[in-house]
């Protein structure tokens, strides 16, 4: 097996089931997982936008260990991927060898909420609210609280969440004048029909921002 994960770690390109049987053995826990070396390693599962074609992305990502066969195309990298035209993907934390089957569940979750925002790429990110609630229900239930706003109402509201409340400051933050975010602000509230002032109010709105932009 060493061998064949070294054949493969120094081959031009993938190199087919060989390539997808040991992604899946490396991922699925298996002892051959001490093979890899020590990390970090990168579990990423990706789904294409446009007839994408695995081996690319594998080549893109820097890596040969690919298995295409499945509900998600699988990959195992040594190096942080990035987003990748025309593909969706969820990319674990950094993992040593040992953790490779955890990862691959954290990739697993995090293309579903990457599919959910229908952004190109979410990372796992750990423990918090977020995590204990489904991405799509979370983004609908966003999406029907905050459908009253137009574009510049909802990126004031954030931008005066994230800043506390202070006019000033959110001012800056969106170099417009402060009178033009009280007024926004003031019409967001009579639009979503909510005191901006109760704390219980904004954290529902400012993770419902949050769940539109991951």
């Amino acid at each position: 097996m060493a061998a064949v994960l070294l054949a493969l770690l120094t081959a031009d390109r993938p190199a087919g089931d060989e390539a997808a049987a040991l992604t899946r053995l490396l991922l699925g826990g298996s002892p051959a997982g001490s093979l890899a070396g020590p990390g970090p390693w990168y579990a990423v599962h990706a789904r294409s936008t446009g007839g994408g074609d695995p081996r690319t992305l594998a080549a893109a990502l820097g890596t040969v260990l690919l298995d295409p066969h499945g509900e998600a195309v699988r990959l195992l990298a040594d190096r942080e991927p990035g987003p990748q035209p025309g593909w969706r993907l969820g990319v674990s934390a950094p993992a040593a060898a040992e953790g490779l089957t955890t990862a691959d569940a954290q990739a697993r979750r995090a293309l579903e909420r990457a599919e959910a925002a229908r952004t190109p790429l979410a990372r796992h990110t750990a423990g918090g609210l977020g995590a204990l609630l489904d991405p799509a229900e979370a983004r609908a239930h966003a999406e029907a609280l905050l459908a009253p706003l137009n574009g510049a109402q909802a990126a004031t509201l954030r931008a005066w969440l994230a800043h506390h409340g202070s006019w000033d400051r959110t001012a800056a933050a969106l170099g417009v004048h402060r009178n033009t975010v009280r007024q926004r602000i003031a019409r967001t509230a009579a639009l979503l029909d909510r005191d901006l002032d109760d704390t219980d109010t904004r954290m529902e709105l400012w993770f419902a921002l949050r769940s539109l932009s991951e």
